[in-house]
């Protein structure tokens, strides 16, 4: 039995470095990476084919913890009822590569545009009911893996990152935070003129009223910020509110 253990986890955990992915061991049982053979943790992560049979040799009970690259996001949606609400809204995603946790939730694994890699966190909660993993920072436990609750299995086979799908548009716009302010192109001082107090103000208000939905709420402040820091170079506050509290109801 021991044997079949080592067998099928290493191939799994090869498959992975395969892949393009790095992997580790987690302690027996558990979702934390083994101390004893990856003292750092995720940094120990490897792409190396004989370490990982070093590994799985020392300790053939150990379970899988893959590691994706900066461009791999992967939504780890544990929430009753959160994946079901996200499938309806975005239905692409029942193509991703999908495994199923032993509690019944889903990791999903999409990948990010070029323009998008790096500007996402795990701390980002967007998505009711849903945390981002991967993004080069984070592990996920990873089929075979088997908990005391059950065992990690694969939807959805896993591909290589640059064959997942890409992460929907409309979910990515939730994702991503909202934009700065910008940046006015030229220094406010006393007495500055209402026609270029009202063109700064104006195109605040076209920022507010094209945010896409999920943005709104941030966008909003940030702009009323910015409007707020033209009010002692003349600007109106009453013509402030008005022009940005009718930008947001159009949106």
């Amino acid at each position: 039995m021991q044997r079949i253990k080592y067998t099928t986890s290493v191939v799994f955990a090869q498959r992975y470095l395969s892949y393009g992915y790095r992997a580790l061991p987690l302690f027996p049982g558990e979702k934390r990476p083994h101390p004893g053979l990856v003292p750092h943790g995720l940094k120990d992560a490897t792409g190396d084919s004989a370490t990982l049979e070093a590994w799985w040799r020392a300790c053939p009970e150990c379970g899988v913890g893959l590691l994706p690259g900066p461009e791999v996001l992967v939504l780890d949606v544990d929430a009753p009822g959160a994946w079901e609400r996200l499938k309806e809204e975005h239905p692409a995603l029942l193509e991703a590569p999908r495994a199923r946790t032993p509690r019944g939730g889903v990791h999903v694994y999409l990948r990010l545009p070029p323009e998008a890699v790096g500007r996402l966190t795990a701390t980002t909660k967007a998505l009711p009911g849903v945390d981002l993993r991967g993004l080069g920072r984070s592990y996920l436990v990873a089929p075979p893996t088997t908990l005391p609750t059950g065992a990690y299995a694969w939807e959805v086979a896993l591909r290589r990152p640059e064959e997942l799908p890409l992460v929907p548009a409309p979910l990515l716009v939730r994702l991503l935070p909202p934009p700065p302010p910008p940046k006015p192109a030229w220094t406010p001082v006393e007495g500055t003129s209402p026609k270029r107090l009202r063109a700064l103000l104006d195109a605040y208000a076209d920022r507010v009223a094209r945010t896409p939905e999920g943005q709104r709420h941030n966008t909003l402040i940030r702009y009323a910020v910015a409007a707020g820091g033209l009010i002692p170079h003349g600007l109106d506050p009453r013509e402030a509110e008005e022009a940005l509290v009718a930008a947001a109801m159009s949106a």
